[in-house]
């Protein structure tokens, strides 16, 4: 997990931002601001955050494997949410 994600998270208090950490694009994605709300918007936000919680608790628990597993849901995640807002155009 990305510095910058983990203090969004508060896991870290070492801030160092990087966009290409799923943690920090899912961020940033539940909180970016939309013109119009697509149907699958709310149920992909709480899968979202659901993920995010999962990430706190393996942080917190120092469990390596679990938290490498759920960045790369994480990565999977972001780039479908980020390709299905580009192809509505949002």
């Amino acid at each position: 997990m990305g510095r910058g994600a983990m203090l969004r998270l508060g896991l870290d208090s070492t801030p160092m931002s990087s966009a290409a950490d799923p943690f920090e694009r899912l961020l940033e994605l539940l909180h970016r601001r939309l013109s119009t709300r697509p149907d699958w918007l709310k149920a992909w936000r709480n899968e979202a955050q659901y993920l995010l919680l999962e990430a706190r608790r393996a942080s917190d628990d120092e469990d390596d494997e679990c938290l490498q597993e759920l960045e790369d849901q994480a990565r999977v995640m972001a780039d479908q949410v980020e390709a299905k807002l580009a192809a509505e155009g949002l």
